[in-house]
């Protein structure tokens, strides 16, 4: 998985995407509420060599938490 990020004024969210090499459709990994992008670690290596992939943390979420939350400020 290569880490990417998309800085917001809200703050930065952080996803994942597979390695250039796949062509198709891409598969799109949403986590659920309390979730992050550990989730999908096992699908995303059977996937990866398949299709293109991307996995994200949601807002306020994993990765994609401020840092002030990150270290419970």
């Amino acid at each position: 998985m290569l880490e990417r990020s998309y800085q917001t004024r809200q703050g930065t969210i952080r996803y994942w995407v597979s390695a250039p090499g796949p062509r198709g459709t891409a598969l799109v990994f949403l986590p659920g509420l309390t979730a992050d992008h550990r989730l999908f670690q096992m699908q995303f290596s059977f996937f990866a060599s398949r299709r293109p992939l991307l996995v994200w943390d949601a807002p306020g979420h994993g990765a994609s938490r401020s840092e002030e939350r990150r270290v419970g400020k």
